[in-house]
């Protein structure tokens, strides 16, 4: 009635207006007043045809299923007063929930119908995260209209450890005009126990409990004891014991979560487009079998074997590569224990020295070549005849990755390999990393015009991400020739780890064998294996020099040789580091209005 009176008034203020200043400037000065003349005509046909909507009332009847669905009908009052085509209904489907990620209320049987039961035509619409329904109502203009929408609700009721919830905003706090009368009435199962409930009125985030709420039985009435001004909303909260209702079970939960965070599915697409890549363009080619070999597979080095097993160049491979430079002939290993604190500790430092000129480097690999120029300097600029291991800490790094490149590069060469398996691997990374960080942005776009939780596109986004980089890892592939001499290392592998009975009559023990195959062992990891066919009879190998007196024993020679290359991958790795400048009840403390599911609000169209 306020709202109507005040519209009233404002029509007799502007009519006045309009009589006051057309008498003052029409009728004297036609000709110079006419602009201003049309101007104030213009206004008040403007003023006169405009358009008013009313909801007088908002009843909302919810009846809470034993499924855990809730079977919800609006009915709606409007007055409209000038020409419309019907209204509009704004309900949140899309909220945070818990951990951050998406919930999504599912509606479904969605319907409306006028005054007289006719149905009405629906148009459905997202907007963020707003499911908005359009209902046309056919000749609205200057009329009153009961209008009825009614929808189901799936994922409405939350599920507490002591009772199950219906935290409800009723009308919302989305409308485009005032509402003069709001009410509700819930409907629980019947012979519900321990049933409280609370009400909120106002504006957004209040805690004003001024409806009137009536309890009977299992039924809850809600009325508001004055009009609901631009904005303001009513809110409901039921709870009750549990075991009257269905809560879901772990696999609907789970479901229900896939359903509101759809794009986790992206991942698992992703997963399967990569599986079909890997089984049709990964695999290495098939040929024959793996047959025990007595002798390393020809033409490779340690280093170059151990990442024809694995694709990668890794320090073991280093290492065993410069193990090899040592039994050559190329270098020297000493070992020497130093002390510190006046012999309260000691620790062992290892010394390398160069026993040939870069002259006399005949049949070196490029690898080797880097390995023994990262060491010990480069020809022209001058070399050095001995360098301590702890002379490396923090710049052999520099020379690594020239190493790998050229053992792939050897490879590749040679047949092994269609492509370096390091480039294959980092295309794939690339990949990964531009397509996760797409949809990344995408889903952030997404996120702000759906309203859903932007870490569910976010996860999706490193999900993908990872399994194209997990499957990219596996991508490189060998040739023919590559897989022939993989079957020849892996057998020769299969013997060295099985050194005894007719494997061992195959080479007689001699320090020489054991010094030889000892590189290829370290590089495939069975060099414990291996030495253990050799026990009591060996002497020092005069490669590898140690300050200790005590009795020499093979096994404890290769343990020793272990820790070195151990220690020496950790030096030469080492690189300067860089310096540099849950669901809430209702009952609790943060229940307000606009909380819950539901709300939203509406307004014409």
């Amino acid at each position: 009635m306020l709202f109507a009176g005040s519209v009233r008034l404002q029509a007799i203020r502007r009519e006045n207006l309009f009589r006051r200043f057309s008498w003052h400037f029409c009728p004297p000065k036609p000709h110079r007043r006419a602009l201003a003349c049309l101007a104030f005509l213009l206004a008040f046909f403007v003023s006169a045809s405009a358009r008013t909507l009313r909801i007088r009332d908002f009843h909302a009847e919810l009846d809470v299923l034993p499924d855990s669905s809730l079977d919800v009908t609006e009915t709606i009052h409007v007055d409209f007063d000038g020409a419309w085509q019907g209204i509009y209904r704004n309900i949140p489907v899309e909220y945070e929930g818990p951990g951050g990620f998406n919930y999504s209320l599912f509606l479904t049987d969605i319907s409306a119908t006028d005054s007289d039961g006719a149905p009405l035509r629906i148009e459905k619409q997202r907007h963020a995260e707003n499911l908005q329904l359009k209902i046309f109502v056919p000749a609205a203009e200057d009329t009153s209209r009961n209008i009825s929408l009614h929808y189901r609700v799936r994922d409405g009721l939350r599920f507490f450890e002591d009772h199950d919830e219906l935290y409800w905003n009723v009308t919302g706090t989305g409308w485009d005009f005032p509402i003069e009368s709001a009410s509700a009435h819930i409907i629980l199962p019947v012979g519900v126990t321990g049933l409280h409930a609370a009400n909120f009125i106002g504006f957004f985030g209040s805690r004003s409990q001024d409806a009137r709420m009536v309890i009977l039985g299992s039924n809850i009435d809600i009325y508001c004891r004055r009009p609901l001004a631009f904005h303001e909303g009513l809110t409901l909260v039921a709870g009750w014991d549990k075991g009257f209702v269905h809560e879901p079970r772990a696999s609907e939960k789970i479901a229900q979560f896939l359903d509101s965070n759809w794009p986790l599915f992206l991942p698992v697409g992703v997963f399967l487009v990569m599986f079909w890549l890997k089984s049709t363009r990964g695999r290495d080619p098939r040929v024959g079998a793996i047959a025990v070999q007595y002798e390393p597979p020809a033409g490779l080095s340690p280093g170059e074997a151990g990442t024809l097993v694995d694709n990668q160049a890794g320090i073991r491979d280093i290492t065993a590569t410069l193990v090899d430079l040592a039994v050559r002939g190329f270098i020297t290993i000493e070992e020497k224990e130093t002390s510190h604190l006046m012999g309260l500790y000691s620790n062992k430092e290892y010394v390398f020295h160069l026993n040939k000129k870069p002259a006399e480097w005949k049949g070196v690999k490029p690898h080797e070549l880097l390995l023994l120029t990262g060491i010990f300097g480069n020809p022209i600029l001058g070399m050095r005849d001995e360098v301590a291991l702890s002379e490396l800490q923090n710049s052999f790094y520099k020379n690594l990755p020239g190493i790998r490149r050229a053992i792939f590069e050897s490879l590749v060469e040679n047949g092994y390999f269609p492509h370096r398996p390091d480039i294959i691997r980092q295309a794939w990374l690339l990949v990964a990393g531009v397509i996760g960080a797409f949809l990344y942005l995408f889903g952030q776009y997404l996120a702000q015009h759906t309203g859903m939780q932007s870490l569910t596109f976010t996860v999706a986004a490193i999900l993908t991400g990872l399994v194209i980089a997990g499957f990219g890892w596996f991508m490189p592939t060998r040739t023919v020739d590559g897989v022939r001499a993989l079957h020849d290392t892996l057998g020769f592998e299969n013997f060295l780890s099985h050194v005894e009975g007719d494997h061992l009559a195959r080479t007689p023990q001699s320090p020489g064998n054991f010094e030889k195959y000892l590189p290829f062992a370290m590089a495939l990891g069975v060099e414990k294996k291996w030495v253990g066919a050799f026990d009591g009879m060996l002497a020092q190998p005069s490669w590898y020099q140690t300050t200790g007196t005590a009795v020499f024993h093979p096994v404890g020679f290769v343990y020793s040789l272990d820790q070195m290359a151990a220690r020496t991958g950790q030096v030469m790795a080492s690189a300067p580091r860089s310096s540099g400048n849950s669901s809430t009840s209702g009952f609790s403390f943060t229940g307000s209005v606009g909380g819950g599911f539901g709300g939203g609000g509406g307004g014409g169209f």
